[in-house]
C-alpha cells in the first residue's frame, strides 16, 4: 500500500496536516505513516549522568505514548496507519524516512505563529521540501480549510514541467478541484523562451485536462502568486522546483523556498525530476 508520510510535533498545525493527509489518503486509497523526531529536554549540563538518562527515558516514553495515541485515532477513523519515533534532528529524520519508505507525498505543518518566529521555525519544512525526493505539502499556521477545491499551479513557461504538472492534474482530479496555471512576470525573473512554445507543449501533453492559463505582472513571483491565490480563493499553491547546487541555493534562494516560508496558503512543492503519480 502506498503511504503518505506525516511528520508531527503534536502541535495544532500538525493536527491540521494530519486531517488533510487523511483526506488525501482516502482519495488515493493510501495508508498513513506518522513520524516524530525527538530530543531529550534541554537541561543543566551539570546534572549527573544518571539523572540525564532518566530524563531522556521519560521524554521518550511520553513522546511515544503521544504518537501511538495519534496513530490509534487514525486507525479508529478507518485509516491504515503506522508510526515511528526516532531520536534525531527533524529534517534528517524525515529525509531518512522518505528515502526508506518512498511515500506518495509528505504532508506537514509549518510551526510558529505567523510572524518572524514562524519564519525561523519554518526552516524545517522548507529544508524538507527542498531536499525531499517526493512532493511535499506544507500547511502554514494560518490554514483554515482542510480540503482542496481550488488549486493554483505556478508555471514559468521556461522549461518542461510534465512531471510536476502531471502530479498537480492528478491531485486536482482526485479532489474534483479547479486548476489554474499562473505565470507571474516579475522584474529580474528569467524569461528567455517564447511562452507559446511551452503553452503548446502543455496542450500537447494535457490537452484533454481541464485548466485555465493566466499571465499576470507583479513585483515578485511570491507576492503575485499569493495575491492571485487570495483573489481567487485558492486552497493550495503548487510549485515545481529542480535540484540546485549549494552555491546557487546560497546566492539565489529558490522561489519555492521563499513561498514555503512566506505563504499563508498551503503550498505543494514538486521536484521536476521526481514528481510522478501512477
Amino acid at each position: 500500500m502506498r503511504t503518505i508520510l506525516v511528520p508531527t510535533d503534536f502541535s495544532e498545525n500538525s493536527q491540521k496536516a494530519l486531517e488533510l493527509a487523511q483526506e488525501i489518503a482516502e482519495r488515493y486509497d493510501a495508508g498513513l505513516y506518522l513520524v516524530h523526531a525527538y530530543h531529550p529536554p534541554v537541561v543543566d549540563p551539570n546534572l549527573p549522568a544518571d539523572a540525564l538518562m532518566v530524563l531522556t527515558e521519560q521524554t521518550e516514553k511520553i513522546e511515544s505514548e503521544k504518537l501511538e495515541s495519534w496513530a490509534q485515532e487514525c486507525r479508529a477513523n478507518g485509516y491504515a496507519c503506522k508510526s515511528k519515533l526516532v531520536f534525531g534532528s527533524a529534517v534528517e529524520v524525515v529525509l531518512d524516512e522518505i528515502k526508506a519508505e518512498k511515500p506518495l507525498m509528505v504532508v506537514m505543518g509549518r510551526t510558529g505563529k505567523g510572524g518572524w518566529l514562524d519564519k525561523i521555525m519554518g526552516s524545517v519544512a522548507s529544508a524538507v521540501a527542498s531536499k525531499a525526493t517526493c512532493p511535499v505539502l506544507v500547511l502554514p499556521p494560518q490554514t483554515q480549510a482542510i480540503t482542496i477545491k481550488k488549486m493554483v499551479y505556478a508555471t514559468e513557461l521556461e522549461r518542461p514541467e510534465e512531471n510536476a504538472l502531471g502530479f498537480a492534474f492528478n491531485l486536482a482530479e482526485h479532489f474534483k478541484a479547479e486548476l489554474d496555471l499562473v505565470k507571474v512576470n516579475a522584474p529580474f525573473e528569467v524569461n528567455v523562451f517564447d511562452d507559446e512554445q511551452f503553452v503548446n507543449d502543455i496542450k500537447g501533453v494535457f490537452g484533454e485536462k481541464k485548466y485555465t492559463l493566466h499571465t499576470i505582472d507583479d513585483e515578485s513571483v511570491v507576492g503575485g502568486l499569493q495575491k492571485y491565490a487570495d483573489e481567487n480563493q485558492a486552497d493550495l499553491i503548487v510549485m515545481s522546483t529542480r535540484k540546485r547546487d549549494w552555491l546557487s541555493s546560497i546566492v539565489n534562494p529558490s522561489v519555492s523556498k521563499k513561498m514555503v516560508l512566506a505563504t499563508h496558503i498551503p503550498v505543494l512543492i514538486c521536484h521536476l525530476e521526481e514528481a510522478v503519480l501512477a
